[in-house]
C-alpha cells in the first residue's frame, strides 16, 4: 500500500492513494453508488469462500468459532468507532439497532421523540411505532441545503422530549449533521441522542468516546464494505441499562460453557450481548465483514476520508452548473461523500440510464442524481462520470 503523500509535493498525482487495488471488477464498471451498497474487497470475497468451504465440510468449524468469531467482529467494531467491546451490539441492519432501542426503551405516556422532517424512513419508523405505548413523535425542519440547525433543534425540545433521533449524513442531500453541537444541546436538556450513522460510518472518522452521542447505529454493507445483512449498534452503557431486550438467545446464555453441557435454564444478565441479533457467528457474513473491517482499519479512516473528499471536490468542481443544481452543501465541514445533483434539463432517470450505458453506476433519489464515491474510486472514475453528465441531452 502506498503511503499518504508528503505535504510539500504539489502535484495532484502525488496526493493520490491507491486504494482501488484492494477491490476488483473484471468488467470495468465504475461504481459511484456506495450510499446504496459498497463492494466487498477481494480479501473479503476470499474469506467468504473459505467460510463456505467450512460449511460444506462442517468438521472444519471449531466449536469455539461460535463465540470467538462474533467477539472478534465486536472488537473490531469497537475500535472502529472508538468504543469498548461491551458497548457493541451486533446486528443485521441499521433497523435492528434502532428498533432494539425504540422497543426496549421504558416509555411513559406523553414521552416525546423528536425526529427530522423528511429524514430516512429507517430513522423515523421505529419511533412512530411506539405511539401504541403512549410515546409521541414530533418533527423539526431542516434548513437550506438539507442542513439541520442545532439552534432550531434546541428550540424544538420540550420538557417531555426523551429522544432526538437524527441521521448523521442525509441520504437525500448529503448534508452532515453536527453531532457535537446536537449532543451538547441534548446533554443540557437531558435528552438522548440516537444517531443513524449508515451514510457516514466507514466514510469519515468517528470517535464515540469524544462525541456526545448516546447511540450510534449503522449497517455494514455501505461504506464499511461488508456483505448485505450486517450492522451494529454502539450504545452508551447508561442507555443499555435502560433497555429491556424482551427476548433471550440460548447460545448467548452459554457464555463460558461448552456445547457439551447445554441444558441450563438460567437467564443471566449478559449486558449488551443480550441485544445481539440471533446467530451472530453467521459464518459467511461474519468472515467477510471482519475481513473488510481489518482492511479499512489498516488503511486508516483519516486517509480514506481525505481521499473521498478529494473525489467529491473533483465532482463539485467539474459538474456543469448550467445543467445541474448541487442540492446539498458544498463547504467541506458541512458536506459528506454524497453528491446530489438536481438536473435542469434531462430527467434524472434518463441521465442515470446514459451513465449506466457507459458502465457508470449512480442512484436516482427523489428526482435527483446521487453520486457516492468511496476509497476504491479514482479521479479517472469521476472524470468519466462528469463527461457523461456534462454531455447529457436535455
Amino acid at each position: 500500500m502506498t503511503g499518504e503523500p508528503v505535504a510539500h509535493v504539489g502535484s495532484e498525482m502525488a496526493r493520490r492513494t491507491d486504494y482501488a487495488r484492494y477491490f476488483s471488477d473484471p468488467e470495468g464498471h465504475i461504481w459511484l453508488n456506495t450510499a446504496h451498497q459498497g463492494p466487498m474487497p477481494e480479501a473479503a470475497v476470499r474469506a467468504v469462500a473459505e467460510a463456505a468451504r467450512e460449511k460444506a465440510t462442517p468438521h472444519l468449524i471449531p466449536e469455539a468459532a461460535f463465540s470467538e468469531r462474533p467477539e472478534r467482529l465486536r472488537t473490531l467494531l469497537a475500535e472502529f468507532v472508538g468504543g469498548r467491546t461491551d458497548e457493541i451490539a451486533l446486528g443485521d441492519s441499521t433497523s435492528h439497532g434502532l428498533n432494539l432501542i425504540a422497543y426496549g426503551f421504558p416509555w411513559r405516556s406523553g414521552d416525546e421523540v423528536l425526529c427530522v422532517e423528511g429524514d430516512y424512513p429507517a430513522t423515523v419508523l421505529p419511533w412512530l411505532a411506539q405511539r401504541r405505548d403512549g410515546a409521541e413523535v414530533r418533527f423539526v425542519r431542516r434548513g437550506p441545503r438539507g442542513r439541520l440547525d442545532p439552534e432550531r433543534v434546541r428550540q424544538a425540545l420540550t420538557a417531555r422530549t426523551r429522544v432526538l433521533a437524527v441521521t448523521w449524513v442525509d441520504s437525500f442531500t448529503g448534508a452532515t449533521a453536527d453531532l457535537g453541537a446536537l449532543g451538547e444541546i441534548c446533554r443540557e436538556a437531558g435528552v438522548l441522542l440516537v444517531v443513524n450513522g449508515s451514510q457516514g460510518v466507514g466514510a469519515r472518522p468517528v470517535d464515540v468516546a469524544r462525541t456526545p452521542v448516546d447511540a450510534l447505529v449503522s449497517c455494514g454493507y455501505k461504506w464499511m464494505c461488508g456483505p448485505y445483512g450486517t450492522g451494529f449498534a454502539w450504545l452508551d452503557p447508561a442507555l443499555t441499562a435502560l433497555l429491556d431486550p424482551r427476548r433471550v438467545y440460548w447460545l448467548a446464555q452459554q457464555r463460558g460453557r461448552g456445547l457439551e453441557h447445554m441444558r441450563s435454564y438460567t437467564i443471566e444478565d449478559i449486558g449488551v450481548r443480550a441485544l445481539d441479533v440471533f446467530c451472530p457467528a453467521d459464518f459467511l457474513d461474519t468472515a467477510a465483514w471482519t475481513s473488510s473491517l481489518e482492511l479499512l482499519a489498516g488503511l486508516g479512516m483519516q486517509g480514506i476520508h481525505a481521499h473521498g473528499q478529494r473525489l467529491v471536490q473533483r465532482l463539485l468542481d467539474g459538474v456543469d452548473g448550467g445543467r445541474y443544481d448541487v442540492i446539498g452543501p458544498r463547504a467541506p465541514e458541512e458536506r459528506s461523500s454524497l453528491v446530489v445533483l438536481g438536473p435542469r434539463g434531462a430527467p434524472a432517470d434518463r441521465t442515470a440510464a446514459a451513465l449506466y450505458a457507459e458502465g457508470v453506476h449512480v442512484a436516482v433519489r427523489e428526482g435527483n442524481i446521487r453520486l457516492s464515491p468511496h476509497l476504491f474510486n479514482t479521479f479517472e472514475h469521476v472524470d468519466r462520470a462528469l463527461e457523461v453528465l456534462n454531455s447529457a441531452q436535455g
